[in-house]
């Protein structure tokens, strides 16, 4: 009897070797930590070492801390043209945003103000094309043509309010995976590297690269460095414009400081930060190039430099109070709070009129990068550096050596950095066999004034990148998705979606366990009740079969409600960010399949266990796995459709029906006409069906059955017949009718994900 089942023993096969294979995967991505924490490490030492050079060499240069090495703009500016644009909602017309004009310019760090209500989200979602609640009027230019933000989605990044993140997923494997989704298919995992390394740098997420991000029930990294890792999922697309909503919301003043500090060094590579403040502090307030600020009502108040907007106001006549907060008091104004004494006839209502008089005037200006400063001369340089080694006496050749290099970092009292940094600051400056020329160290101690590195290995990475950060001034033309960048399909996010899911999936061992163990309680539960009554000469034996299969039905149609119900919110981020729905749905499915197989696996046993199954295991298994599969279906059906604090309820009132009163044996034997078709379209009719024929089969065929249990007999066999008019054997017909309901519910519940909440997958 063995031998007829040894299909299903190749299954079990393949099904512990894809369980060995995820969880190896796990180990070898924990192992991977050390290395990675190790090579930031190398980086960092390498990069102190450079500036201290610089420091000591040149001391009134200008060098930033870190260059950017895999944050290569997609393209070199982009400016953003707005010319009254408003939103009227669609649910009762009521005009939230109004008239408004003005522009963003490339490079430059922009901020969204004003009171509550006075529509700074709405205008944000307006321009990005996300105003899925309204419609937008008014036109919005890029690079001076007629478009919208929403069409260049490979060049923009947009930052939620809220923290959407994957909660058991570690920093850095956040910002890798949003890397490796998110940039051209073709980008080498060197470049992917370094674009994760440039992002966790600016971030200043170093510390907790490793660490789970974690939930409410699980603590993981701080509130602030969630909000950093939020922003670092953008950051990783390498955007030329970045928009963001409200990201200092939630956080204490200096860590909103920080995090803006952040953004602001973005601005230096060319990204144009647009973002929503909410009561910034004023030393935040002033880091801003550009305020726009919006009054009650939704219209512009203001829309120039930070800096202009005390004048501004003073000049209108309002009279700020001493030891105010600026930021603070100019919301007071918007708002109708504080009282022009110099000119009482002007309001709060009147101020967009006073700012629409004062543009009326002014020419619209040319859109014109200004030119970098000038930098110090490579001849002050090589000046310097020659002063420098003539003081350590090593001013009379053209050429140091390793050695030579090394003790020329001792006397200028730098700290000497480890050995594998030691070698990758040498070969950074260019040495070529053990020695490097005087004038190729001047150049690089001259470069590292730049934002971005420019040694020997980053010409190497440079060339991996779909399309490097250009260093002209003028803004150009938008290209399209496939000069931009086209980000990969199904076939190349699949398997990284697998990946990662994989990654979460080790992450829920504690919570798979006690799942599994409770479906193990269960089934000795029902497999008590079930003991001595599994024999065709019992008439309780149809219906224990078939509480048993709406019993493993009932755990494993709720047990993967967690698979989209829990993470939608993620989903539509993604689904936003150019993730594609197909690719997404089919790797979480792949992976939670390995937990329906072992549910499936770990039932049966016990089942069989405690009720001294009479037949094969085999042959209960066949038919739990059509059942499981069946309610796993519906599972994922109603983690799609139906909001998540009711999908349980859901699921099991469908479960529930469609087992326990559709498909009870004796509704079964007794059903015509419309109760025949509700039976014959449950899965668990056949499931259980098969299972209770298979039975009768295997222990003496129909001669046995219990004289009061032949209308069930002949009940089931109805309705499993009626599937190739009885020319297909019983399992067959099952197998067949399982699996097109289990294909239609997986269908369906990728056409809910794809097609329900579209406004917020824009």
């Amino acid at each position: 009897m063995a031998g007829t089942y040894w299909w299903e023993q190749c299954m079990l096969g393949l099904f512990v070797a894809g369980y060995v294979v995820l969880v190896v995967n796990a180990l070898i991505n924990r192992r991977s930590r050390l290395a990675q924490t190790s090579k930031s490490k190398i980086m960092n030492d390498c990069e102190r070492c450079s500036v201290e050079m610089v420091r000591n060499i040149v001391p009134d240069a200008a060098v930033p801390e870190y260059r950017f090495r895999g944050m290569r703009l997609k393209m070199s500016a982009i400016h953003i043209g707005f010319e009254k644009v408003g939103v009227k909602l669609n649910s009762d017309g009521r005009c939230i945003l109004e008239g408004v004009t003005g522009e963003f310019r490339p490079k430059k760090m922009a901020a969204i103000m004003g009171p509550s209500g006075a529509g700074k989200t709405t205008f944000m979602n307006a321009i990005c094309g996300r105003a899925y609640y309204g419609t937008v009027t008014g036109q919005i230019r890029v690079n001076g043509k007629v478009s919208s933000i929403a069409e260049i989605k490979q060049l923009r990044g947009f930052v939620p309010q809220d923290d959407i993140v994957h909660e058991q997923l570690t920093v850095r494997e956040q910002i890798y995976y949003s890397a490796r989704l998110r940039n051209a298919e073709g980008t080498p995992k060197a470049a992917i590297e370094h674009i994760v390394e440039d992002v966790l740098n600016v971030m200043q997420l170093l510390d907790v690269q490793h660490s789970i991000v974690g939930d409410v029930e699980k603590r993981g990294i701080s509130g602030g460095q969630r909000k950093r890792v939020n922003i670092g999922l953008e950051l990783a697309s390498r955007p030329t414009i970045l928009m963001l909503d409200e990201p200092t919301s939630g956080l204490d003043s200096t860590t909103a400081l920080d995090i803006i500090r952040s953004l602001k060094r973005l601005t230096a590579i060319g990204m144009t930060v647009v973002m929503v403040v909410h009561q910034p502090r004023y030393s935040l307030f002033t880091l801003f190039d550009e305020v726009l600020l919006l009054g009650l009502g939704g219209r512009t108040v203001y829309l120039d430099s930070s800096e202009g907007v005390l004048p501004y106001f003073t000049g209108l006549g309002f009279k700020m109070p001493e030891h105010e907060n600026p930021a603070d008091w100019f919301m007071d104004v918007i708002s109708g709070k504080v009282k022009n004494e110099a000119n009482p006839g002007l309001k709060s209502s009147g101020l967009a009129e006073v700012w629409n008089e004062k543009m009326d005037g002014v020419q619209e200006q040319d859109v014109v990068m200004q030119q970098r400063g000038t930098r110090e001369d490579k001849f002050t340089f090589a000046k310097c550096l020659e002063e420098k080694l003539t003081a350590a006496g090593l001013g009379g050749a053209d050429q140091l050596t390793k050695k030579q290099f090394l003790e020329f970092l001792s006397d200028l009292g730098i700290e000497k950095p480890c050995d594998a940094a030691a070698e990758q600051l040498m070969e950074r400056i260019g040495f070529q066999e053990g020695v490097v020329t005087k004038q190729r160290l001047s150049s690089f101690l001259f470069c590292l004034m730049g934002s971005f590195s420019q040694d020997a290995l980053s010409d190497v990475f440079d060339s991996n990148l779909d399309m490097g950060y250009s260093e002209a001034s003028e803004v150009s033309e938008v290209p399209d998705g496939k000069s931009s960048g086209r980000r990969g399909r199904f076939f190349f996010q699949y398997p990284v979606l697998v990946h990662q899911n994989s990654i979460r999936w080790a992450r829920h061992w504690r919570h798979k366990v006690f799942s599994t163990a409770l479906i193990m309680f269960s089934a000795c539960v029902f497999g008590q009740q079930a003991r001595d009554k599994l024999s065709p000469d019992s008439v309780l034996c149809p219906i224990k079969i078939n509480i048993s299969h709406v019993a493993i039905g009932e755990l494993t149609g709720v047990a993967v409600l967690a698979i989209f119900g829990s993470d939608r919110p993620v989903f539509w981020r993604e689904s936003a960010s150019g993730i594609g729905v197909t690719a997404f749905f089919l790797a979480r499915v792949t992976v939670y399949a390995f937990d329906v197989l072992l549910w499936t696996y770990a039932f049966t046993a016990a089942w069989a266990l405690t009720s001294s199954a009479p037949c094969p295991f085999w042959l209960w298994l066949i038919a739990f796995r059509m059942t499981a599969v069946s309610a796993a279906g519906i599972g994922v059906l109603m983690s799609t459709l139906v909001p998540k604090q009711s999908s349980t309820l859901a699921t099991s009132v469908v479960i529930l029906i469609a087992g326990g009163a559709v498909s009870e044996p004796q509704v079964v034997a007794d059903a015509r006409g419309f109760t025949s078709a509700l039976a014959f379209l449950s899965p668990f009719t056949w499931a259980a069906g098969e299972n209770y024929l298979a039975v009768i089969a295997s222990m003496g065929g129909e001669e046995m059955v219990n004289y009061f249990a032949i209308p069930m007999m002949d009940g089931y066999k109805r309705v499993l017949e009626s599937v190739g008019g009885g020319s297909l054997d019983y399992l067959t017909a099952s197998y067949i009718s399982c699996g097109v309901f289990g294909s239609l519910s997986l269908i369906f519940g990728y056409l809910g994900l794809r097609f329900s909440h579209r406004g917020r997958q824009v």
